[in-house]
């Protein structure tokens, strides 16, 4: 594997420097013009649905390290990512199966007498 380009490895840093930076000035120049507190107004209950979990954006990050990244990082990221897979298949397999349900399993009964 050839190894990176220095000055391209420089020139992504920075353009990652420059876009923390953006971010954190656009978050604080929305947190000054907010006059809401903080759960503001909100009342027990009208919470929202929580964020859903997008796969594709764990994707996305994996695949803009996978050139900055050294190789055996890459390889324990790319294990872990397998890793997190394997886990989440396993839950969607459990949770599909509860759903299909199927023949209850059977118990044992035994007759009490009541005198």
């Amino acid at each position: 594997m050839a190894e990176p380009d220095p000055d391209r490895l420089r020139a992504q840093y920075e353009e990652a420097e420059r876009l923390v930076r953006e971010a954190q000035a656009a978050a604080e120049a929305a947190a000054a013009a907010s006059s809401v507190p903080p759960r503001g107004w909100a009342t027990p209950g009208e919470d929202g649905p929580p964020p859903a979990f997008d796969v594709a954006q764990l994707t996305a990050l994996v695949e803009s390290l996978r050139g900055v990244v050294p190789p055996d990082l890459a390889h324990q990221l790319a294990e872990a990512l397998r890793q997190l897979l394997l886990a989440l298949r396993a839950v969607l397999d459990w949770y599909i199966a509860r759903l299909e349900g199927g023949e209850p399993p059977s118990r044992e009964v035994q007759d009490i007498p009541v005198e």
